[in-house]
């Protein structure tokens, strides 16, 4: 399994990848919240050469622009957010 975490922002985000045995595959970097920047992080993610299914991607609450942008370059993705287990 390979976890992806995406830190949303308004201008630029990062993104860094891991395996489930914690080994860093993806070092963190930066991308920008327009059509260059999603596309770096297409590249990196299909750098891992791995099933879609076996990559888990975590989100912000923020991450409208980020599903759109996946959205019309036809990658796949679903979302779960966490709920905030603050009280």
């Amino acid at each position: 399994m390979i976890y992806v975490g995406i830190d949303i922002a308004k201008l630029n985000h990062f993104a860094s990848a891991i395996s489930s045995d914690g080994e860093v595959i993806i070092e963190p970097f930066k991308f920008t919240n327009n059509g260059d920047g999603f596309q770096m992080l297409v590249s990196k993610l299909d750098s891992l050469d791995a099933e879609p299914d076996s990559i888990i991607v975590g989100l912000g609450v923020v991450c409208l622009s980020l599903l759109a942008n996946c959205e019309q370059i036809l990658i796949p993705i679903t979302v779960r957010f966490q709920q905030n287990l603050c009280t």
